[in-house]
């Protein structure tokens, strides 16, 4: 033995390695599967851009109305302190 692994030995071999024969033209087709898949990612895509802009119109709407920002910010952290004062008085 040279020393080499087993499977690197496996690999040298005398023979030649064979000449591919490419495909011919009318053989090579995408298919109806392909197809189907294509356009169902296509759908997937529409969806997920409708729905994302769908959210993207609630937050216009609630950044509009004041939700966001600080006044929303003061309000929550009275409303915080409120039930806290409640917990407190309650024991």
């Amino acid at each position: 033995m040279s020393g080499l692994p087993m499977t690197t030995q496996s690999l040298h071999t005398s023979q030649p390695a064979p000449e591919p024969n490419p495909p011919q033209d009318e053989d090579v087709v995408a298919g109806w599967t392909a197809f189907g898949i294509f356009i169902a990612l296509c759908v997937a895509t529409a969806v997920i851009a409708w729905s994302m802009l769908r959210q993207f119109k609630k937050v216009e709407k609630a950044k509009a109305e004041g939700v966001f920002g600080e006044e929303a910010q003061a309000e929550e952290a009275a409303k915080q302190a409120a039930k806290d004062e409640i917990k407190k008085l309650k024991r």
